[in-house]
């Protein structure tokens, strides 16, 4: 999820943006998403995540940033980025990590066909892909789901990640169970779910409520 604020106007290269006026951007207002026009060329669909992800990552450490993620969404290659501490980015620094990427990858020719490119902060409720995501979600509340007979909804606080395994104090859980029967553990207790067995998962906001104080540890 995106919070879009302030107007849209146009500006050099054909970026769109929305953000609000300079001196009034709280750290929430800073959670905005870009896309670069300018950067519609050639496309593919053979497209190594992993190659554009080492392309990126010395451009944004230059910048300042901290690359958090690149998908490939048919047609879209989309850059996830926060500032180097990990908190929220500003709208001049996603700006300059476009352009810079984008005359990167016009120039190493990694995308063969038509595609556009996309430069944005990862949200309030951000995807959880990687163990080094849950690891950075320790003490959040998330939601994840599972793959697998099972195949729970589970809803929590994030305890312990490493990148075997995701440790969460169950909130809500739901998902297949045989008749008559609970599924186990129920809320208020502890689940670690191996990391292979997760489907899904994302950070949660609750709208309106306080900061969310964690008791979780990263694992090492």
């Amino acid at each position: 999820m995106f919070l879009w604020v302030g107007s849209l106007w146009l500006g050099r290269k054909g970026w769109y943006r929305r953000h609000s006026p300079e001196g009034g951007r709280s750290d929430v207002d800073r959670e905005v998403a870009m896309t670069d026009t300018a950067a519609v060329s050639r496309a593919s669909s053979a497209v190594d995540p992993s190659q554009l992800t080492a392309l990126a990552e010395p451009i944004a450490a230059e910048i300042g940033c901290a690359l958090y993620d690149v998908q490939w969404r048919g047609g879209t290659l989309v850059v996830l980025a926060t500032a180097s501490e990990g908190g929220a980015i500003g709208v001049e620094a996603l700006s300059k990590l476009s352009r810079r990427l984008s005359a990167a990858l016009d120039a190493a020719d990694l995308i063969d066909g038509r595609y556009v490119l996309e430069v944005s902060s990862p949200g309030l409720e951000r995807s959880l892909r990687r163990p080094e995501h849950f690891a950075s979600a320790v003490g959040e509340r998330a939601v994840i789901r599972t793959s697998g007979p099972l195949r729970r909804r589970i809803v929590g606080e994030i305890l312990e990640a490493d990148r075997s395994a995701v440790s969460i104090h169950i909130e809500e859980i739901s998902g297949n169970a045989a008749a008559g029967q609970q599924i186990e553990p129920g809320a208020g207790q502890t689940l670690s779910v191996p990391f292979g067995d997760i489907a899904k998962a994302r950070t949660t906001f609750e709208w309106g409520s306080p900061p969310h104080k964690g008791r979780g540890r990263q694992g090492r």
